[in-house]
């Protein structure tokens, strides 16, 4: 009885041996019969036996077995195996083959075999596979092992799942698997994953696998920073069939999509097809995070044109009588309360309810000041957008820049309390009469920005404020696109002088009258003036006087006419 357990232990031991014996030497004769073998029905008969070792152990078809004992005993020669190896290997019509196509797919979908595809190959379904045993299934057979669960593994966690969707995605774009083998992957992969609060509610929208593999990329994406993704580029590489593709694109830009019905995701539309992009909405984002997981969406405005109130410097500006009237009602518009009481008149009317406003006139008069100052006193941010940046060299991007501008900025104003400001400051290069359409490509693609600015002012719902020193060459397409337009002209003596004083008010009445009608200076031509008395303060230490000022303006002046001498002479 002492030596009952050893014995036991042995013959266990034994028993494990001869599986692992049996499904090697199986494996073995089936490659042996195999060679030149046609694939014929008598070569099965042969090797029904250990056909039916490794189908009992994979839990496979027989034909399936085959293949497996292929793959295992090529790879073991030190290759992996394509299309092209088994014909030759077999002797047959590669036709006999491809009726074995879809268990090739089987195998790959179970796990038992790894895919890659050749890169030197003509583009055919199948004939671009290159075949290894996964390396799980040799261990388990050489250590005795059953069989372990392949490609229905539980991820770590959420993001991990997400990453292995966004994977497979990679697979399919670089045509390593199948749009079918795809969609099967993936809901292998939901139906396992379940207990995740995100994949759960994907689920329960019940979509097809189409929609519901697109919403979880589109969510993997938006989580590493992206805020939106290219429609046409996605799309292609998910969809190996053309047709497909097309149709799916449709479906979407026409709103017939269901998570464009359930409002889960959004179109950013363009000009141009390729442009359309889709990004997830703010009612995905809050459904997400309901399910534990934080977005990292990316401002796409760039912060460097973002000026806060907190940023401007209260400044007192001066305007004639019509200026100030139209300024005031403008400013009056944009305190919050107005401002949305006036568009939810103007939409229950149905007129565009959209704030938009050019200032116009001579340089230096305080145009691009008053847009400050506007912002500041009704606590508004500004977009500012310097056109002259905006204008790329390079044929074809400056209409994008131009789309991109007011998609940004109807991004970046859902995250803001209060509706921002996008200033277009010194437009005159976009706001100038369209070309006649001829050759050049110049003309051709200023023409397309300027269609595409009307387009977006003509459905604009934010505030939109642009500033222009020509507005002679302003083409009239853009007037009423404009529901306020001041214009900006110089200021009178009487306008002047209160400028002089307010910056320099140790100045006496009569001199700021005297500097007033002297020169003939803008707002901006002034406050050089008061930069240059700055200066002289700080490197002399000694307050300057009214002869120094006269000295400051006369120096601002860069053509003199002798004939009509300009300030004080001192004789």
């Amino acid at each position: 009885m002492s030596h009952s357990v050893p014995i036991f232990a042995q013959k266990y031991k034994d028993m494990e041996q001869n599986i692992r014996i049996r499904l090697l030497e199986s494996i073995g004769k089936i490659y042996e019969e195999s060679k030149d073998c046609k694939l014929e029905p008598a070569f099965f008969e042969k090797v029904e036996k250990e056909l039916s070792e490794l189908s009992n152990y994979f839990g496979i078809s027989h034909t399936q077995s085959l293949l497996v004992a292929m793959v295992f005993s090529l790879n073991y020669k030190g290759d992996t195996v394509d299309f092209k190896d088994l014909t030759e290997y077999f002797d047959c019509n590669p036709m006999k083959l491809l009726e074995y196509s879809s268990d090739f797919e089987n195998l790959y979908s179970k796990g038992i075999f790894i895919k890659e595809k050749s890169r030197h190959r003509i583009k055919l379904a199948l004939s671009n596979d290159q075949f290894t045993i996964n390396e799980k299934v040799t261990e388990a057979i050489l250590n005795n092992m059953p069989l372990p669960k392949l490609g229905e593994e539980v991820a770590k966690d959420i993001i991990e799942l997400l990453e292995k969707i966004y994977e497979l995605g990679l697979q399919r774009d670089e045509d390593e698997i199948s749009t079918e083998l795809l969609f099967d992957q993936i809901m292998n992969l939901i139906r396992n994953n379940l207990h995740y609060p995100l994949i759960k509610m994907a689920d329960d929208f019940n979509f097809n696998i189409e929609d519901t593999y697109l919403y979880l990329y589109l969510i993997w994406k938006t989580l590493n920073g992206y805020e939106s993704v290219d429609i046409e580029r996605t799309i292609s590489g998910i969809f190996e069939n053309r047709t497909q593709k097309i149709k799916y694109v449709q479906k979407i830009i026409s709103s017939e999509n269901d998570l464009i019905r359930h409002q889960l995701i959004d179109i950013i539309e363009a000009r141009f097809h390729n442009d359309i992009e889709i990004k997830l909405t703010e009612k995905s984002c809050k459904l997400i995070e309901k399910c534990g997981l934080k977005l990292l969406t990316k401002k796409k405005v760039n912060q460097n044109n973002i000026i806060t109130p907190n940023q401007i410097f209260t400044k007192n500006l001066f305007y004639n009588g019509s200026e100030a009237k139209q300024l005031n009602i403008l400013k009056q518009i944009l305190h919050d309360e107005n401002f949305r009481a006036t568009q939810q008149r103007l939409a229950s009317k149905g007129l565009p309810n959209g704030i938009t406003a050019l200032l116009h006139g001579f340089p230096g008069t305080g145009k691009t000041e008053t847009v400050l100052q506007i912002a500041k006193e009704t606590n508004r941010e500004i977009i500012k957008v310097e056109i002259s940046q905006s204008k790329s060299m390079w044929f074809g991007e400056s209409e994008k820049i131009i789309k991109r501008i007011f998609t940004n900025y109807k991004s970046y104003a859902k995250d803001c309390e209060l509706k921002p400001i996008l200033l277009f400051n010194e437009a005159d290069a976009i706001f100038g009469k369209r070309k006649e359409i001829g050759n050049s490509n110049i003309d051709q693609t200023e023409n397309t920005i300027q269609n595409i600015l009307l387009e977006e002012l003509e459905s604009f719902d934010g505030i939109f404020l642009a500033t222009t020193n020509l507005v002679k060459n302003l083409d009239t397409a853009f007037e009423r696109r404009f529901l306020f337009k001041v214009e900006f002209q110089k200021p009178d003596n009487s306008i002047k002088a209160k400028i002089w004083n307010s910056k320099l008010p140790n100045l006496t009445e009569n001199e700021c009258n005297a500097l007033a009608n002297r020169f003939d200076f803008s707002g901006g031509q002034i406050d050089n003036i008061i930069r240059k008395n700055e200066i002289y303060e700080i490197v002399h230490g000694i307050t300057v006087d009214f002869n120094s000022i006269v000295e400051f303006c006369n120096s601002e002046l860069l053509l003199r006419n002798k004939s009509f001498k300009v300030g004080f002479t001192k004789e």
